[in-house]
């Protein structure tokens, strides 16, 4: 009997039986009774427990996230992928456990007991830059893993990896800013990720320059990766905008939608005066007024191949996949359409 048929026997949804069976406080202690009660008369044994009878398995994953995550408020990109991952990890009846710590030391004593004890059956690792101790810890025990999104410094040869290409998405977005010579070109940086903003801004500078464009070092602005900091941002810089015409690539939606914000509190047209392409496509950016601009991350592609990935590691499959898959420019009402 799987989890679903069970859930419908006894009128429950096929959460809340994988909750209360794996002793959740998010599910009221009445009910966890109820459903343990049923589960012994039916005989029904949900199969992350069976499988871990069998294999010593603990049927929860992992999610490593980076160090720049605050709060799922605060990280909505980081949140959309958490709700991605744990729609598609509940197809294969696996709970998730989510790691984060914002330096090599703070707190590092979890993650490596997470890692001795055996707490999960592997990782997906959303973290930019591994330190030597951690990867050390993964190849030690040979947890499986696959990275997801963003390129670490240290991912080695041997190592699975699904990564969005954010250059290539900074290229996007200057080939189609750079339609625009009359408009001066900035770019909004996230401070904290030097390096995902090295190679956006890399690809930024190629695409204006195929255009006939340039950036200079003084037009990219760094912010803290907020709405709030990206419109703190524009205000600080303000004289920048004032009496010309701007086009604005932003680090990722957070960013730009602290962009609109900032524009529309003093005055300027989006996308008349300032033209503003994001990057991620996170749920919130179609939702703007005006609607944002933005590079297509392909998390409807990269979520469920990362998971059947590392769901085929935990099994023992011998499998490598390095794959770096490139942001589609969706184009909406922060930008102009360009004369031809």
């Amino acid at each position: 009997m799987t989890s679903r048929e069970f859930a419908k026997l006894i009128g429950v949804s096929q959460s809340t039986v994988s909750r209360a069976m794996n002793n959740s406080d998010l599910v009221p202690e009445e009910k966890r009774r109820y459903i343990h009660q049923k589960a012994r008369e039916f005989g029904f044994v949900l199969n992350s427990q069976a499988k871990s009878l069998r294999t010593q398995r603990t049927g929860t994953i992992g999610i490593l996230f980076p160090k720049h995550f605050v709060s799922m408020s605060a990280n909505m990109m980081l949140a959309h992928l958490y709700d991605c991952i744990q729609k598609e990890m509940h197809n294969y009846d696996y709970d998730i456990m989510v790691v984060y710590y914002k330096s090599d030391t703070e707190d590092f004593s979890s993650f490596e007991r997470i890692i001795r004890t055996r707490k999960v059956d592997g990782f997906l690792v959303m973290r930019m830059e591994l330190s030597d101790a951690e990867m050390e810890l993964i190849e030690e025990y040979q947890v499986p893993c696959v990275f997801l999104m963003n390129a670490g410094a240290k991912v080695g040869p041997n190592l699975n990896y699904l990564f969005s290409d954010s250059e290539y998405g900074g290229y996007e977005a200057g080939r189609y800013l750079g339609l625009f010579p009359e408009y001066q070109k900035l770019f909004i940086a996230a401070g904290g990720e030097r390096k995902d903003v090295s190679r956006r801004l890399l690809g930024y500078r190629r695409g204006l320059a195929a255009c006939g464009c340039t950036l200079r070092d003084e037009d990219v602005l760094y912010c803290e990766l907020s709405i709030r900091a990206a419109y703190a941002c524009v205000m600080e810089n303000r004289i920048r905008f004032k009496g010309k015409r701007s086009a604005v690539f932003a680090h990722n939606d957070m960013l730009g939608i602290g962009v609109i914000n900032a524009c529309r509190d003093l005055g300027y047209d989006v996308p008349e005066q300032v033209q503003l392409i994001g990057m991620d496509d996170i749920p919130l950016a179609s939702q703007q007024n005006p609607a944002l601009t933005t590079l297509h991350v392909a998390v409807e592609e990269m979520v469920p191949r990362s998971c059947r990935l590392l769901i085929d590691l935990i099994g023992g499959e011998k499998k490598l996949v390095q794959e770096w898959i490139r942001p589609r420019l969706i184009v909406r009402e922060t930008t102009r359409p360009p004369l031809f």
